[in-house]
């Protein structure tokens, strides 16, 4: 395994080329099916001094081998399992009962005002985070419980992530399992990805509410991904802007464009999370070889600043 000294400033990743999505170019459909288009975004980040890239699945895993193997260079790979690393409740994937579970959370584990917002609010404009089932039935204490980590299927999730460094746990598995009181197995996943060589962090989407949990907890993990950027996050941004200066650990900025005024002042967007808040690096997404060079170049230059600047202030 490559010995890492930093987190690049920028991971070219994303819905885009984990899930070969057009979300962020509609007329891009067909050559997101495309690998060899997939590939040539890829090599653009790279060729503007880019280094890390978020992996999901084989495809992904197979195009970043490809480049490996055609630059020489030792890049830097973010496994990502998203929902499929093994955790189950009534023998299905967590995911198939997030109505369950977003009912439960609203009903008995989210503070007050939390839940609220979650009934009035988020439910409607982010659905696919917060969708909320008002006749779903909530679950159980026992199915609760009951919910478990199979290691065999978490370990051969992680093999396909064989040429990472770093893997990103939880997604909303990790908000899930936090808000409904099992952390433990946060904790027991963070221990078998350390055992496996590999580098555990934790995505989340329920930054603020969550976090503190786990740090309380001890999870063995080197950092965060969070979404946020200058005019937004979930559940809300100042509070997600306290917790993240609260860490002692890189945190991994990503959504950092989602507000459509940032686009149009990228290096704006930057300087804030760089230099305001401290992240450590961005995950971004995109459809285009020219916004991959173009958002890497911006990227390392605006955290160079930021370290010069605090090189500067220190010497006597």
């Amino acid at each position: 395994m490559t010995n890492i000294a930093r987190i690049p400033p920028s991971i070219l990743g994303g819905d885009p080329f984990n899930q070969f999505r057009f979300l962020y170019r509609r007329e891009l459909l067909w050559k997101l099916f495309d690998e060899d288009y997939c590939y040539s975004v890829m090599k653009a980040c790279f060729e503007a001094g880019g280094t890390a890239y978020d992996l999901s699945f084989d495809v992904n895993t197979r195009l970043f081998r490809r480049l490996l193997d055609e630059t020489g260079e030792q890049l830097i790979g973010f496994g990502n399992p998203t929902w499929e690393q093994g955790v189950f409740l009534n023998g299905k994937y967590i995911q198939y009962s997030r109505d369950r579970i977003l009912k439960t959370l609203v009903e008995r584990f989210f503070p007050r005002p939390l839940a609220k917002q979650v009934e009035e609010k988020l439910s409607i404009d982010d659905m696919l985070v917060f969708g909320y089932d008002r006749e779903a039935k909530s679950l159980t204490d026992d199915e609760i419980s009951s919910i478990e980590l199979n290691q065999w299927s978490f370990i051969q999730r992680l093999s396909i992530f064989k040429d990472c460094q770093y893997i990103f746990l939880g997604g909303s598995d990790a908000d899930w399992l936090v808000s409904l009181g099992r952390v433990d197995i946060i904790v027991e996943m963070a221990r078998i990805t350390r055992s496996l060589g590999f580098i555990p962090m934790v995505l989340c989407q329920y930054a603020s509410h969550i976090i503190p949990l786990i740090e309380a907890s001890g999870a063995d993990v080197d950092g965060y991904a969070v979404p946020l950027n200058r005019d937004w996050s979930w559940m809300n941004r100042d509070d997600c802007v306290d917790v993240v200066k609260s860490l002692k650990k890189p945190v991994v900025a990503f959504m950092p464009f989602a507000s459509g005024g940032l686009r149009n002042d990228i290096r704006g967007a930057l300087d804030w999370l760089y230099a305001e808040i401290g992240v450590e690096s961005i995950l971004f997404g995109t459809a285009a070889s020219e916004h991959a060079r173009r958002t890497t170049e911006i990227a390392r230059a605006a955290r160079t600043a930021v370290t010069e600047n605090v090189s500067n202030e220190r010497r006597p």
